[in-house]
């Protein structure tokens, strides 16, 4: 476990990429096996000693790192943290809550904020957080100690920088545990709000659609993130895409030696940071509809001390107003949000230097059928993208999943189910469009763009294909990958990702 907690803090590892190898080593630990265990076995409601099971995985160092880094994709361990949430509420409103309980308490206030609130709450739960909020609030007016065990409670539940008497709070001296959660809810949050006037606007805002969707984005940023992977030494482009995986025939594509890329849609700087950090003396403008994300986006970026990127506020399908040209576009689960994909698309392409590259993502429908299931449901149900039934929904999906649903199976066992902006972008977005592979091909020859390859991250399918085409021009052929997605449904994992260059 020692190896793996050394591994998370890695640069270049993005600990959500990791969660899967990690908890199939936390399953092998005696004491949290227990733990995980006995909670998902109990009915809501059932006393258990909270002290007993944060001492314990308080023990566990990998446990609590990983927790305060990134959601966690894993059903058995969201009852697990739900239901110490709630036992750690009970203590807290009796008082019994106790100062070595706090390294768990603490790391689960920033598991929860990370996860934008996400877990099942219930209405006994609700008017308990209400009057503990109110004691806090008293206690900060009348300049009196508050319990370090009640801060980091409210703050698994409830984002501690949305109370007035927030900063009053931030002004005061606390230790590690709760000074983290401080440092996470407020003072980071309140700084995202001072970036965000200091935003530069590009274009306007006007298209209707787009408008829908910064207001969706406004919401949270998204994604959320703690710790992103980062390169761990830049490499010119050409150095890049032709080498492994990617091998793409550049024919006589000379690398810029400055290269200017722009980023369209950006959102908390993940996206643009790992780019910025890919490829060598590259300077990047990185645009998002979205104010909060890009506010984000600063913070995080600045943070890690990426100087070679530029942030501004942009509608795609205005840009062409920009008077720019680029060495490289990427444009990564952005276009299928578009009112008119094929429109901004275009308007991208006309940004792009001849024989410049282009790197896109776009919803496969193949591999989003148990998506458009649970889209289908939410219609029916009447689900609003409120963040009360967002957590209705998933409960309702869950206990159908545990039913035997298959398509609620898959959603439930996505990355994407376990926060809940990330839930909100996958199923509950105001506008989605899906695509196949003939449709890309038709796009691709109407915008005069050479199809170089796929960008997967599972090299698994690549290597299946390979087998099954093994000539060197199969890789580029989208008539054999079209029919091998037929056969393979799940192989671009929701979207395909793909990089083409302009002729």
């Amino acid at each position: 476990l020692h190896d793996l907690l050394s591994l998370v803090d890695q640069p270049v590892v993005r600990p959500i990429e990791i969660v899967q190898p990690v908890f199939s080593a936390l399953g092998q630990h005696v004491e949290f096996s227990k733990t995980l265990t006995l909670a998902g076995s109990l009915k809501p409601g059932t006393s258990r000693d909270f002290q007993l099971s944060a001492l314990q995985l308080s023990a566990i160092p990998l446990f609590l790192r990983l927790i305060t880094l990134t959601h966690v994709p894993n059903l058995k361990i969201e009852r697990m943290l739900t239901h110490l949430r709630s036992l750690m509420l009970q203590e807290t409103i009796a008082g019994n809550m106790k100062d070595d309980g706090l390294p768990f308490a603490s790391a689960l206030a920033l598991h929860c904020f990370t996860n934008e609130y996400v877990f099942a709450v219930t209405d006994e739960e609700i008017l308990s957080v209400e009057h503990l909020q109110k004691q806090i609030s008293e206690l900060v007016e009348l300049k009196q100690d508050v319990p370090p065990s009640s801060i980091v409670t409210l703050g698994a539940y409830s984002p501690l920088h949305k109370f007035d008497w927030a900063q009053g709070l931030a002004e005061r001296e606390w230790g590690k545990e709760v000074h983290a959660v401080i440092e996470r809810q407020i003072s980071e949050p309140f700084m995202e709000l001072s970036l965000r006037s200091e935003l530069p606007c590009l274009t306007p805002v006007q298209d209707t659609v787009s408008r829908s969707v910064r207001d969706q984005y406004e919401e949270n940023p998204y994604p959320r993130w703690v710790k992103s992977g980062l390169v761990e030494k830049r490499k010119s482009i050409g150095a890049v895409l032709k080498a492994a995986p990617f091998r793409f025939d550049l024919g006589d594509y000379e690398t810029p030696n400055s290269p200017e890329i722009l980023i369209a849609g950006c959102g908390t700087g993940q996206h643009s940071i790992y780019t910025a950090s890919r490829f060598k003396d590259a300077q990047v403008l990185a645009v998002d509809l979205s104010l909060s994300s890009l506010a984000y986006a600063v913070r995080k970026t600045d943070e890690l001390g990426v100087a070679n990127i530029e942030y501004a506020q942009a509608d795609i399908m205005e840009l062409g107003m920009l008077d720019r040209q680029f060495d490289i576009i990427e444009c990564a689960g952005v276009l299928h949000h578009l009112g008119d994909p094929m429109a901004g698309w275009k308007v991208l392409v006309d940004l792009l230097k001849s024989g410049g590259l282009m790197r896109v993502g776009l919803y496969s429908e193949a591999a989003r059928q148990h998506i458009i299931v649970g889209r289908s449901r939410i219609s029916e149900m009447g689900y609003t993208t409120s963040p009360k039934d967002i957590r209705q929904c998933r409960q309702d999906f869950i206990a159908m999943a545990d039913d035997g649903n298959a398509a609620m199976t898959k959603i439930c066992n996505g990355q994407d189910f376990f926060s809940l902006s990330t839930c909100r972008d996958s199923l509950f977005h105001v506008q989605e469009h899906r695509f196949t592979i003939p449709q890309i091909v038709d796009a691709l020859d109407n915008l005069s763009l050479k199809f170089l390859g796929f960008e997967l991250k599972d090299q698994t399918p690549m290597k299946r294909f390979k087998e099954i085409y093994p000539k060197k021009n199969d890789l580029t052929s989208l008539v054999l990958w079209h029919k091998y997605e037929q056969q393979h449904p799940n192989t671009f994992n929701s979207m395909y990702q793909f990089w083409c260059q302009k002729s």
